[in-house]
């Protein structure tokens, strides 16, 4: 494996395709084939687009419509993968509530993950070119950093997995460990306002 940031985001992705197929055999099947021209495809709808896009997309299309199976929607507790056809609304949707509620963040704020109460899991990208992962919940309108850069995002993710803060509960919905998701989301991301809030 090479060491270049591309590569590490796509092994990490991978692994935690591999995690999720383990707690949930279908999941990985649902978010469908990724679109040949997905880097292509990215970049014109979300110019400087954040590498982890380029990389989820060139390996999956997403969460769509199609997946009735409410088990097998979620990409992490709460929250759909976007899938790649709506991404171009979804980011319009998300750009709207920021600016309707004064953010002033600099730099781009991209959606990843989203939910049906209009919240999402972004990655803000700073003017100075460095990532984070952020929560942003639409009732509050505050972008808050809660994995320090999008390997980390991942990292934790499948750390989640491997402690078993994740888990399937008996309606075999993903679901977590509230307390120990903290404690695992706080370790690995200490400079991260999210856990300590």
């Amino acid at each position: 494996m090479s060491d270049t940031p591309n590569d590490l985001l796509d092994y990490r992705f991978r692994e935690y395709l591999r995690l999720s197929a383990a707690l949930r055999p279908e999941y990985p099947e649902t978010l469908g084939q990724a679109d040949g021209d997905a880097a292509v495809r990215i970049a014109e709808i979300a110019p400087g687009a954040p590498e982890l896009l380029k990389v989820i997309y060139a390996n999956v299309a997403g969460t769509g419509d199609e997946v009735e199976e409410p088990s097998l929607v979620e990409f992490i507790p709460g929250y759909r993968l976007i899938h790649i056809n709506e991404y171009a609304e979804q980011r319009a949707a998300l750009s709207a509530m920021l600016e309707e509620r004064g953010h002033a963040a600099a730099g781009q704020v991209y959606p990843l993950l989203a939910n049906y109460s209009g919240d999402f899991i972004c990655i803000w990208k700073k003017e100075d070119g460095t990532e984070s992962v952020c929560d942003f919940l639409s009732d509050y309108g505050d972008v808050v950093v809660m994995f320090e850069s999008p390997l980390l995002f991942l990292d934790t993710l499948c750390e989640f997995y491997k402690q078993e803060v994740y888990f399937v509960d008996e309606d075999g919905f993903l679901d977590c460990d509230l307390i120990k998701e903290g404690e695992v989301g706080a370790a690995m991301n200490p400079s991260a306002n999210y856990w300590s809030e």
